[in-house]
């Protein structure tokens, strides 16, 4: 897994959507070869990633959200999402 810089500002690729499913109760990150069913940590990172907050911000504001520190995880999701092509890491100075 790569580290991703604290100022890049992720995106849900165009072919991922966030919905929700009446069906399961859950929240879903729908794609064309598939879905993944999220839990509540990271329906609420991918609801900020719309390439306008950059991951230290998004950080910052689910750790004080969920009282501890959630940068290991955000870190996690977002790296593995964004090598499935899932997320899209826009680089800023």
């Amino acid at each position: 897994m790569t580290a991703i810089p604290d100022t890049a500002q992720p995106r849900l690729a165009a072919k991922a959507r966030l919905k929700w499913d009446e069906v399961r109760q859950k929240h879903l990150l729908l794609f064309p070869e598939g879905l993944l069913v999220l839990n509540p940590t990271a329906q609420a990172v991918l609801e900020r990633c719309d390439g306008r907050h950059a991951i230290a911000e998004i950080t910052k504001t689910l750790s004080d959200q969920y009282q501890t520190d959630v940068s290991g995880d955000v870190q996690e999701l977002l790296s593995k999402l964004a090598e499935r092509g899932l997320v899209v890491l826009n680089a800023t100075a």
